[in-house]
């Protein structure tokens, strides 16, 4: 098909995409009871701090990425629809940092911010095909969360932080539903050029994200979820989701995931 235009094709499936995040909103505050003290043995509450920074970081890095970047997708692909839809996703994120904000103070720590994972923002964010890249980053950090809040919310937590879980998690699935309406038709315009871009800025962050997560991949352990299931599980979602927009596994290149 040739395209004249930017809008997106599929404006449609969006708007109605809309409507579903609007209907479905809901309060921290009022679905997660953060009154009640944690119950953990000490081991995994220390456990879950740690990894919970790590999530609340991702979190917060996704939040301020998608304000810089949902008017500038907006007006690239001449669509109102996608501006609706990401000012909800603007509301889940926010509503996401403020409840995992919560749980650390409840787990007795103060939400802190590791720069030493801001890279990954920059690196989504950036360049001269900043749009495309920032939209199949994406694609990678929903898959990773997804995959992660899955395991969480069944593997040694407490009964807040497994609520928690299942309604980001519910949250998230909207978010990679958006994608995989939207970058078909994404890649479908993108320039030889364009892609190559993309696919080696996707390369770097998920090394990126292949080596930072052997740092606590022994912590993990401790409460049930395995690194390496992990990982394999995201790069197969990511796998599927580029056959999905009629490329080949050869379009990426997925890092070798390394065993301690």
């Amino acid at each position: 098909m040739h395209i004249t235009n930017h809008a997106l094709l599929n404006n449609d499936k969006i708007r109605k995409l809309y409507l579903q995040s609007a209907a479905s909103q809901w309060s921290a505050d009022e679905k997660l009871d953060f009154t009640n003290p944690i119950q953990i043995e000490p081991e995994a509450r220390q456990v879950w701090t740690d990894l919970a920074t790590v999530f609340y970081t991702l979190e917060k890095m996704g939040l301020g990425v998608l304000t810089e970047m949902f008017t500038k997708a907006s007006k690239k692909y001449e669509s109102e629809e996608t501006l609706l839809y990401l000012t909800m996703q603007c509301a889940d994120e926010g509503r996401h940092v403020y409840a995992v904000e919560q749980y650390l103070t409840k787990l007795g720590k103060k939400p802190t911010y590791e720069w030493k994972y801001h890279v990954l923002g920059q690196v989504s964010s950036l360049g001269f095909f900043r749009v495309e890249n920032w939209l199949f980053s994406t694609l990678f950090s929903e898959n990773f969360a997804s995959s992660f809040l899955r395991r969480a919310k069944t593997s040694h937590i407490d009964p807040l932080g497994a609520e928690m879980c299942r309604r980001i998690l519910v949250d998230e699935s909207r978010h990679l539903h958006f994608l995989h309406i939207a970058l078909p038709d994404i890649m479908a315009r993108m320039s030889g050029l364009g892609k190559a871009y993309v696919k080696m800025s996707q390369y770097f962050i998920m090394k990126f994200t292949e080596t930072v997560t052997k740092t606590i991949e022994d912590q993990a352990k401790i409460v049930g979820i395995d690194r390496r299931d992990l990982l394999e599980e995201v790069f197969e979602n990511i796998e599927k989701a580029y056959e999905g927009f009629g490329v080949s596994r050869e379009f990426l290149y997925f890092p070798k995931i390394s065993v301690n």
